[in-house]
Formats: structure tokens, C-alpha cells, sequence
């Protein structure tokens, strides 16, 4: 986080008026609860959402959580339309599995093991939460706003895997990989965004899933990989490698990941009040200017 950020971050805890509790409580809290200005002892707080929420705050969450999961369609157009047109149905149908499988294991496992804050909650993994639901009134906003948000991160931390595995796995096999792959994601989402995690206690920062997102799904899709292993003789004697599915298709779809990774940056200011709603603004414009900074070298070094 640059300076510009952090003198945002400040100046939300110092001078604003308007919301004494989160001022009191937390500089600025997004989807990974990074507690960056804060004189509270995180120890002595619930490992989850430690500021008093908004309804804004709450409808930003909500909303860019549903918008982070249309990326499950970008992602499957943008394979299916990269893939033999045989197996287009099948990696459609695994992106929708992702959702399904991966959420019923996050809904299960994953949220406690990711902010669980019961007995037995340590610096590694959470305890608390499990089969998430609440009756409190006092928690129902933050509970199920943040259980959604991060929700649709999980989910596309195993859909980045999908795309190392396409045409080379069982439907069967993927299912049970969907559900195992969500409760890895939540380790090191306990580690770096839990208030108690080893990570952040030595001060990782991770804003927007960097690290466990990008980087868990870019590891596990490596190990799958290696697992599978090449197809020796596939493309050799003169074969060709098949043409792609559907190009229109894949472009569609990195016009929809395009748009949700909007939802993904902009939404992990976890908020609009107080001076986040400035963090979010920034965000939409280095998101949409650094894509396309991106497409202009893609182009041009084609």
C-alpha cells in the first residue's frame, strides 16, 4: 500500500466524526481484515470483523461479492472457448461444480477455519463458525456479509485451478478436488487476514487476495499439473495441436473477468464509509488502467 493509501487510512481513524466507532476500533478493515492503525490489542477481538458496519457498507459488500461471481462465467468462457469444442460442456459444467461443491465446503469447514474465533483458535488455523449461521441481531449484518464476500473468493481460487486441469480430469475427480481444494484456500486466508494469524502478526499485508488467492490457486494448478503430467506423443509426428473451441467465447469471457476483477479490487475496501469510499474510487482506476496497460504490451510484443 503506497503513502497516498495509508494517509487515507489515517485520516479515517483521526478526523472522522461520522463513525466514531470504526475510528475508535480499526483504521480501515477490507474482506481480509487488514487492521493496519490500530491501538487495540487484536487478541482481545472477535478473529473476524472487528468494525461496526453500515448498511453502505454492507450493500458495497453484497454487491460486489455477487458481482465477483459472475467471474465463474467469465472463467468457463474463457476456457471452454480455449479448449477442444468437444470438452466445452464439461468445463462449463466444473466452473458451475466450483460454486456448488466449493460452497457447500466453505459454508461447512471453511469460513471457521478461515475467522473461527472459538477455543482453540490458533495463529495457524480457526475454530468457530462452522455450518455458519446466526440468530443475533447484533451479527447478523457482518456475519453473512462477510461469509459472502469471502465466499466468492474461495470459489475463485479453485476455478484458477480448473483451468491447469481443462480436458485432462473426470468430472467425478474434480468434484472431490472442488471440495478439498476450498478447504486448503482457508490456511493461509487464516494465516495472513485472521487478526491472530502468524502472518499478519509479523505484518503480511494482502489487500485482495494476492497471496491467497492468486497465489494458492496458482500453486495448486501447478501441483495438478505435475500430477496429470504431459501427454507424451500427444502433438509429436507431425500432429497438430487442436484449434481453439470458440475464440468468441474466450473473449467474452475476459470481458467478464475483466468487469469482476472491478468487484474483486474495489470491493475489498470492505466499505464505502468514512474515506473508503476514495480507496475504492482509486482502486477502479488503476484496476481498469493497469488491464489496459496490460493488453497494450500483449499487443504489441504479439
Amino acid at each position: 500500500m503506497d503513502n497516498y493509501s495509508l494517509k487515507l487510512l489515517r485520516s479515517e481513524v483521526i478526523a472522522s466524526e461520522d463513525y466514531p466507532t470504526a475510528a475508535e476500533n480499526s483504521s480501515f478493515r477490507n474482506g481480509t481484515q487488514q487492521t493496519l492503525l490500530n491501538n487495540v490489542d487484536s487478541s482481545q477481538r472477535p478473529h473476524g470483523v472487528d468494525v461496526e458496519m453500515s448498511w453502505d457498507d454492507a450493500t458495497w459488500i453484497l454487491t460486489s461479492s455477487f458481482i465477483i461471481f459472475t467471474m465463474q462465467s467469465g472463467f468457463g468462457l474463457l476456457e471452454s472457448g480455449v479448449a477442444a469444442s468437444k470438452n466445452e460442456v464439461n468445463i462449463m459444467v466444473k466452473n458451475v461444480v466450483d460454486v456448488i461443491f466449493g460452497g457447500i465446503s466453505y459454508w461447512i469447514f471453511g469460513y471457521g477455519l478461515s475467522f473461527g474465533m472459538s477455543p482453540g483458535t490458533n495463529a495457524f488455523v480457526g475454530v468457530g463458525h462452522f455450518f455458519v449461521d446466526s440468530t443475533d441481531p447484533s451479527e447478523i449484518g457482518w456475519l453473512f456479509s462477510h461469509f459472502i464476500f469471502n465466499l466468492s473468493f474461495a470459489t475463485t481460487a479453485t476455478t484458477i485451478v480448473s483451468g491447469a486441469m481443462a480436458e485432462r480430469t473426470k468430472l467425478s475427480a474434480y468434484i472431490l478436488f472442488s471440495f478439498i481444494n476450498t478447504i486448503i484456500f482457508c490456511f493461509p486466508v487464516h494465516w495472513i487476514w485472521a487478526s491472530n494469524g502468524f502472518l499478519r502478526k509479523l505484518g503480511a499485508v494482502d489487500i485482495a487476495g494476492a497471496s491467497t488467492v492468486h497465489l494458492v490457486g496458482g500453486t495448486v494448478g501447478l501441483v495438478s499439473t505435475l500430477m496429470l503430467k504431459p501427454r507424451i506423443g500427444r502433438f509429436e509426428n507431425g500432429s497438430r495441436e487442436p484449434p481453439m473451441g470458440c475464440p468468441t467465447n474466450a473473449l467474452l469471457g475476459m470481458f467478464m473477468l475483466w468487469w469482476g476483477w472491478l468487484g474483486f479490487n474495489c470491493g475489498s475496501t470492505f466499505g464505502i464509509s468514512g474515506n473508503k469510499w476514495k480507496l475504492a474510487a482509486r482502486s477502479a482506476a488503476v484496476t481498469i488502467m493497469g488491464s489496459a496497460s496490460g493488453g497494450v504490451v500483449g499487443i504489441g510484443f504479439r
